[in-house]
């Protein structure tokens, strides 16, 4: 059997996603010919893996325009259509899908020997009458796959259909003239069609429209469709981790495939996607090739023995030290512990300013030669510190230094860029990060990203919170922060101590996970082994109280009377804005 497919591809951030090499590789042996055509700019490095892994025949980087049904055209153009009619089976495809869950060959085979079909596809969508929610349209096979066979292809009514396919730029305008017509156009020449999911008879109950592969993703799953669509993932974030769950239990699928593209097209911290993204046991790789190093900054001259021992214990590799110090002074006190402890490190006295994070940016010509590095520092807390200090320190130890050898063999997934701690029990018992308070910590962190000129779209005002590097204990990939290190940021950048709760400081130590996340890196979590009961978060966010802020706020490092008057007014001005939006919507409705 002589089969083609035409594969659409499409990334708003000009990559190529690892769903889509999964999606190619199961599917080339089937195909005497693949087309990729790209919608977006594919890198070199994409592309030459494409062909390195033989996953298409012939390669098409053409502009966003027309969509899809413009893109198919183009390939067919490409193939030409004498030659097209040589084929047996042509399949039309994107990549707005996971799959395939189930194999795919089976589903050829049943279609090409049935007579009775000569077009067939996923799912379809039912007739639906114009109303104030839609269009209207005629029951169509959804385009996302397509596959017609010989009588089809070998038609005047194929090569006329394709042929007048034009540019549209409104998405709509391809809906009504090709995304339904490709069925009723074929329908009306006298083809058969059939779909693997026929929808058009299926109850809706509960449904806000009939389509099946947006709005019941479930359904798709049960009826063993083999590809499930992305916005589906995307749109129901309440029950995606139930249905992630599925596809691990009753398909070969890899989850982790779902959640990579996941976390690079949207924001990486949804809900859903947090539950996959702890450090995963995994086989020990060899680090013999890599360049390691760690830095530890030791304001705390009293704990660096409690790193060295940690570190002695832990690691199981080869590394280089980066000690930094605020004085002098201290500087002798380290060298001297080192040499009890016959650890040679590089030590540099970077002043009393930025805290650890000056100091490690300080670094840059040094660790930007690293494959892989971890920053830490000597953690205390002046007002609390056996809770607030020691318990935080002693946890993020647990999670970020003794299980080190496993965290550097997860590195092996290029993918990742930083690993980061869970968080501390001490902020599990207490509610000391609270929305109110990191509401103000957003435009710093928007202001950085501007500074840093990062592309991806963001907003930090809209965050109620942020899954942050408690502490700034990290271990990342250089790349993953460049855009940090970069940036050039100077004592004149860190307010004088003490510090306000939404300085400069406190935004970096939330923002790592985006850095990475805009240079397309991914994170992963560290689980804390002082496991505590659930119930207690339960108990914590859900005390009955007012709108106001439960804990105390010092004003005096929030920015002074400013910051008091900003804090007072920020409810009652949202209590203003939404009456006027509701008064002006029940006079104007």
């Amino acid at each position: 059997m002589k089969r083609l497919l035409l594969y659409v591809h499409f990334n708003k951030y000009n990559r190529v996603s690892s769903h889509v090499y999964y999606q190619l590789t199961q599917m080339r042996p089937l195909f005497s010919k693949v087309v990729f055509i790209s919608n977006s700019q594919v890198s070199e490095r994409d592309h030459q893996k494409l062909v390195d892994l033989r996953l298409m025949d012939n390669f098409i980087q053409r502009e966003n325009v027309g969509f899809d049904f413009a893109a198919w055209r183009d390939g067919m153009t490409h193939v030409g259509f004498d030659d097209i009619t040589t084929y047996d089976v042509v399949t039309i495809m994107n990549d707005t899908c996971f799959g395939p869950l189930w194999d795919i060959k089976g589903y050829y085979l049943n279609y090409e020997a049935d007579a009775q079909v000569d077009f067939w596809g996923l799912t379809n969508n039912r007739r639906t009458k114009k109303s104030r929610q839609t269009q209207g349209f005629p029951e169509h096979i959804q385009s996302y796959f397509i596959t017609f066979k010989k009588p089809v292809i070998a038609s005047s009514t194929f090569r006329k259909f394709w042929e007048n396919v034009k540019n549209h730029t409104d998405v709509q305008e391809v809906i009504n003239d090709y995304e339904t017509k490709v069925t009723t156009t074929f329908l009306a020449a006298g083809f058969r069609y059939q779909t693997i999911f026929d929808t058009v008879n299926e109850d809706t109950t509960g449904m806000l429209h009939p389509d099946f592969s947006y709005y019941n993703p479930t359904a798709i799953l049960k009826h063993k469709v083999p590809f499930i669509k992305v916005k589906a993932i995307d749109a129901h974030q309440g029950i995606t981790p139930y249905i992630l769950d599925e596809i691990a239990d009753k398909t070969n699928y890899p989850v982790d495939l779902i959640i990579s593209h996941m976390s690079e097209v949207n924001f990486p911290d949804f809900k859903y996607l947090l539950g996959h993204k702890l450090v995963k046991q995994v086989a020990p790789a060899d680090l013999s090739s890599k360049k390691i190093a760690v830095h530890l900054h030791t304001f705390y001259v009293d704990l660096l023995e409690e790193f060295l021992n940690a570190f002695e214990k832990s690691f199981d590799f080869d590394y280089d030290l980066f000690i930094t110090t605020d004085i002098e002074k201290k500087y002798k006190e380290i060298q001297e512990i080192l040499d009890q402890h016959k650890r040679p490190a590089d030590i540099r006295v970077t002043g009393n300013i930025g805290r650890d994070v000056l100091p490690m940016l300080k670094l840059k010509e040094d660790l930007s030669q690293y494959d892989y590095i971890g920053h830490f520092h000597t953690k205390k807390s002046k007002e609390a510190d056996f809770w607030a200090g020691e318990s935080w320190r002693k946890e993020l130890i647990q999670m970020l230094v003794y299980p080190t050898n496993n965290i550097l063999s997860n590195f092996d997934n290029e993918k990742l860029g930083i690993i980061i701690a869970d968080i501390p029990t001490f902020f599990r018992y207490n509610k000391i990060v609270d929305a109110w308070n990191e509401h103000l910590i957003a435009p710093e962190m928007n202001n950085l990203w501007e500074r840093m000129g990062l592309t991806k779209v963001i907003d930090f005002n809209d965050f109620h919170s942020f899954v942050m590097s408690y502490g700034t204990f990290i271990w990342f990939k250089y790349d993953a922060l460049k855009p940090l290190f970069e940036l050039g940021l100077t004592d004149d950048d860190v307010p004088a101590e003490p510090l306000p709760q939404n300085s400069i400081l406190h935004a970096i130590e939330r923002l790592l996970i985006y850095i990475a996340w805009n240079e397309h890196y991914d994170f992963r979590i560290s689980k804390n082994p002082a496991q505590i009961t659930a119930f207690v978060d339960n108990k914590l966010l859900n005390e009955r109280g007012n709108s106001a802020p439960n804990t105390y706020v010092d004003f005096t490092y929030m920015g002074g009377i400013k910051g008091a008057l900003k804090y007072i007014f920020i409810g009652p001005a949202r209590a203003i804005k939404y009456i006027l939006k509701r008064l002006f919507q029940k006079v104007f409705k």
